[in-house]
């Protein structure tokens, strides 16, 4: 295709016509993870980012949507034209074509899509913008990366509603799909004070060595090798590696069951899990800063009381003895940050008492300052 001059022709302007970018076009720029299909894109991350440029008047796209629909099963994005605040779209398994932008100025626009919902809601496969107009080169990229690992709490779950618990038997209400918004929270906020490019490996409910439903399989590390979960799609390590990688993982087998000497976390099985893990992103991103941390949910600490005798672990504990263990075979660069517990009454919460927009900005303000002094020593 010939792109033609950025302005208006001299004699008036030029009629417009719709114009096709297909996913795989080099004027459509990829935030996050994903991986190519015969049609088209595939991502199911939150936050994942779709950006173009083009002349003219008008946008829309081409979609293929994998969510089931109703409250818990339909996938949102954020769309944001020429940087403006972002309108939110829901889209449909059996919607191919969704308006994004009409009657605009003619001119050179910029279009930034980011998907809202992570991978329990379902995938997406993104297909191709349709411009009317001409197609342009994306923005340029922040040369600063941040990546974020981690579960429900790191793909910013429930950030979208805050409440203030009251006695029993009130209860926290519980996720629905559109009130899950990474821009509320920390990985998103962080990154922004960083003038960073953010990307998220994250997935609810799953852990280090053992996921909140106490099962083995999709763990965390095992996610971090895959484009999308849930699929066998190897992601490509050979692009650039993030500057930071922040690991907030651990809340989950933490939490895991209730009750019994058997509910606790097993130290020797996170300890070998965990451990195997920091070993491998290191040799995956042999320069990054690799901040392990936990919350903001819990800080690790469980205890069950059993035949009138109480036992408990600190999983908080566990990760901090872990990052001195490499920092001591010279790993200078793990380190490990603590976050405040949420506080709820002053805060809120989100849904199923996840932390509330109010909490993710501190944890985003405690973060962003821990970052900065370690890439400004």
């Amino acid at each position: 295709m010939t792109l033609l001059a950025c302005g208006p022709s001299p004699t008036g302007p030029k009629p417009l016509a719709w114009v096709t970018i297909p996913a795989h076009a080099p004027e459509v720029q990829y935030i996050g993870r994903t991986h190519v299909s015969d049609e088209g894109v595939v991502f199911s991350h939150p936050g994942v980012t779709i950006r173009t440029s083009f002349w003219g008047d008008a946008l829309r796209m081409r979609l293929h949507d994998a969510g089931a629909g109703g409250e818990t099963g339909t996938n949102y994005f954020d769309v944001s034209i020429d940087g403006a605040p972002p309108t939110l779209l829901g889209v449909r398994s059996d919607e191919p074509l969704y308006p994004l932008a009409s009657g605009l100025a003619q001119g050179l626009h910029t279009v930034e899509l980011t998907r809202r919902t992570e991978t329990l809601v379902g995938t997406s496969e993104f297909v191709a913008f349709e411009v009317h107009g001409e197609v342009r080169m994306p923005p340029a990229r922040s040369p600063l990366r941040v990546e974020f690992v981690g579960d429900s709490i790191t793909c910013a779950y429930g950030t979208g509603r805050v409440v203030f618990p009251r006695p029993p038997p009130w209860s926290a209400p519980t996720f629905t799909s559109k009130n899950q918004d990474p821009r509320l929270g920390y990985g998103w906020l962080t990154a922004q004070a960083l003038g960073a490019e953010p990307s998220f490996v994250c997935y609810s409910g799953h852990g280090v060595y053992r996921n909140l439903d106490q099962t083995t399989t999709g763990l965390i590390p095992a996610i971090y090798e895959l484009a999308v979960p849930d699929t066998t799609v190897a992601w490509d390590f050979t692009g650039p590696s993030p500057d930071v990688i922040v690991v907030n993982a651990g809340t989950n087998d933490t939490f895991a069951g209730a009750g019994t000497d058997e509910d606790l976390p097993d130290e020797t099985a996170f300890k070998t899990a965990y451990r195997t893990f920091l070993a491998r992103l290191r040799a995956l991103h042999p320069r990054a800063h690799i901040i392990c941390t936990l919350g903001s949910m819990t800080n690790g600490y469980k205890e069950v009381q059993v035949g009138g005798e109480v036992r408990s672990v600190h999983v908080g504990e566990w990760i901090s003895h872990l990052v001195e263990e490499r920092r001591q075979q010279g790993d200078t660069r793990v380190h490990r940050h603590v976050m405040q517990v949420q506080n709820p009454d002053v805060d809120g919460v989100g849904e199923d008492w996840h932390p509330s927009a109010a909490t993710h900005r501190k944890m985003a303000v405690a973060l962003t300052e821990f970052i900065q002094a370690l890439l400004n020593p």
